[in-house]
C-alpha cells in the first residue's frame, strides 16, 4: 500500500554558454540545493529532481535523480514522473521558483494537501491546487495528482498549469503568495538574482552563488537608496502584480506610478502567437529610447521595467543571452539593434533603471519590500 505522504518534483532546465547564462544557471542549481534542504527538513518524500544533466547534484537520501531521455514537453514529463513514482499529493517546483520558500510555508502546503488528499475530517475541499500565481505559476501543489493528469499533459509550460487546473478541471485553486509574499520570487533573470542577494533570508547555497561581480551592474542598491526615502517617486512598468504593488506601497512612503499591461502573456500563449501589445512600447517607439527615459526622469526618481513586454510588443524578442545582457547592461553582448539602443538609453538615463523580466514587478517587488521595511526600520 502506498504511504500517505506528500512528494515533490523539481524540474531543472538547461543552461546557456554565455557568462550571464551560466551565472543564472549556477544560481538556480544553488537554489535547488537550498530547496532540497527545506523539503528534507519538512519530511517531503520522495523528491524527484528531473533535468537534462544532473551530475552537479550530490547524493541525498530520499532524493531521486531522473534524467531527461526524450524531447522535452513540460506536461508529458511531469505527468510521466507522477505516474512512474506514484506521487500524490505532489508539489511541483520549477528549479528557481522557490529561493525564499521556508519550512513554515512548505509545512502549510504539506498540511493542506495532506488533509485534502486523505480526508482527515477537515473542511478543505477534496481536490485543491496551491500555487504562487494563478496566471503565471512557478510552483503548484496538487492534492489528487492522478486525477489531474489529463490536464497536466496538456500544459506546454509550468506558467499555465494553475490556470488550466482552474479552468479545465474540478480543482479549487488557491494562491498562497499572500501568506508569505516573498515566496513568489522566481529566479529567471539576472535582475532576480541581484534582488534576492539583498534579501535577509537569502539561503546559504544561493548566497555563495551570488557573489558574481556581474550582478553589481544591476542597480538594485541605487533603487533601494531612493525607495527608502520619504516622498520618492517610483515607476513600475510591465506585468505588474497588484498585490506586489500594494506590498511596495506599504513598505515605502513613496509616490508610485504604475502601468500594468500584458499580465499572463506567457500562460495565455499571446507571446507565442505574436499577439502582445504594449502602450508603453508605443511611447518608446514614438519618442525614441533616449527621449523616453528623459521624459520618464521628469516624473520619477527610479524605474523598474519588465522589458519582456516591450520586447514582445516590438516583435524583437531576442535570445536569453541577449535579454540577460540587457538586464546586466552588457552592451557589447547585445546584437539586436532595438534592444541595444533601448539598453544604452536606460544606461544613460538620469535615474536608476532596473531592467528585467516578470520578477522585477512581481515577486521581486515583494522581496524589495521586505528589504525596504528592514532598512526603514533601522
Amino acid at each position: 500500500m502506498r504511504l500517505e505522504t506528500v512528494g515533490a518534483v523539481i524540474m531543472v532546465g538547461e543552461g546557456g554558454p554565455t557568462p550571464q547564462e551560466r551565472m543564472v544557471y549556477q544560481a538556480i542549481q544553488a537554489a535547488v540545493l537550498d530547496l532540497l534542504d527545506v523539503l528534507n527538513a519538512q519530511g517531503i518524500q520522495p523528491v524527484i529532481v528531473a533535468g537534462p544533466e544532473l551530475s552537479w547534484l550530490p547524493a541525498i537520501p530520499q532524493v531521486i535523480c531522473d534524467s531527461d531521455t526524450e524531447p522535452f514537453h513540460f506536461g508529458n514529463r511531469l505527468a510521466g514522473l507522477i505516474e512512474k513514482y506514484d506521487i500524490s499529493p505532489v508539489i511541483y517546483f520549477g528549479a528557481g521558483s522557490a529561493p525564499l520558500l521556508n519550512q513554515d510555508m512548505v509545512g502549510l502546503m504539506q498540511g493542506m494537501l495532506y488533509q485534502s488528499a486523505f480526508g482527515r475530517g477537515t473542511k478543505i475541499p477534496t481536490h485543491i491546487a496551491l500555487t504562487n500565481n494563478l496566471h503565471s505559476s512557478d510552483w503548484v501543489g496538487i492534492s489528487h495528482a492522478h486525477d489531474a493528469l489529463p490536464v497536466i499533459r496538456q500544459a506546454e509550460r509550468d506558467n499555465s498549469l494553475a490556470w488550466m487546473l482552474q479552468e479545465n478541471w474540478d480543482f479549487d485553486v488557491r494562491v498562497l503568495s499572500g501568506v508569505r509574499p516573498s515566496s513568489s520570487l522566481d529566479l529567471d533573470t539576472p535582475a532576480d538574482l541581484a534582488i534576492v542577494r539583498h534579501h535577509p533570508a537569502c539561503p546559504p547555497h544561493l548566497v555563495e552563488a551570488l557573489r558574481d561581480p556581474l550582478l553589481d551592474n544591476v542597480p538594485v542598491e541605487a533603487v533601494l537608496d531612493i525607495a527608502v526615502q520619504d516622498g520618492s517617486r517610483i515607476a513600475l512598468m510591465g506585468r505588474v502584480s497588484p498585490l506586489a504593488w500594494q506590498a511596495m506601497s506599504k513598505a515605502t512612503q513613496a509616490w508610485i506610478r504604475v502601468f500594468s499591461e500584458e499580465r499572463g502573456m506567457v500562460a495565455s500563449e499571446r507571446l507565442a502567437r505574436g499577439e502582445v501589445r504594449s502602450l508603453m512600447g508605443k511611447f518608446v517607439s514614438l519618442l525614441g529610447p533616449a527621449d523616453f527615459f528623459h521624459e520618464l526622469s521628469m516624473v520619477v526618481d527610479v524605474a523598474m521595467i519588465d522589458t519582456r513586454v516591450l520586447m514582445a510588443s516590438a516583435d524583437r524578442y531576442p535570445t536569453g543571452a541577449e535579454r540577460f545582457a540587457s538586464d546586466l547592461y552588457l552592451l557589447d553582448h547585445i546584437h539586436d539593434p532595438w534592444l541595444h539602443a533601448f539598453t544604452a538609453a536606460a544606461s544613460n538615463a538620469p535615474i536608476p533603471v532596473l531592467l528585467g523580466g516578470h520578477g522585477v514587478v512581481s515577486g521581486g517587488l515583494y522581496a524589495l519590500a521586505d528589504v525596504i521595511t528592514v532598512r526603514r526600520g533601522r
